[in-house]
């Protein structure tokens, strides 16, 4: 139980993080007209995110069927 929120927090940190750096690093369009953007860190962050929230709902569900069934 404990791991599976550990890996919860974890996703949402480094999603978190990806979007961050995604952010920092910008987007821009060259003389060309080419648009420079880090689209896998987009992503990457978005899919971490929403993962580690899956595994965290997941994971108090998980929780509060346990505590009903010991009651």
């Amino acid at each position: 139980m404990k791991f599976l929120f550990f890996c919860a927090v974890f996703l949402v940190v480094a999603g978190g993080a990806c979007l961050f750096a995604a952010n920092w690093i910008g987007s821009s369009v060259d003389a060309e007209g080419f648009l420079h953007e880090p689209f896998a860190l987009i992503a990457l962050g978005s899919l971490s995110v929403a993962l580690g929230a899956a595994s965290g709902t997941f994971g108090l569900g998980i929780a509060a069927w346990r505590c009903v069934r010991a009651s």
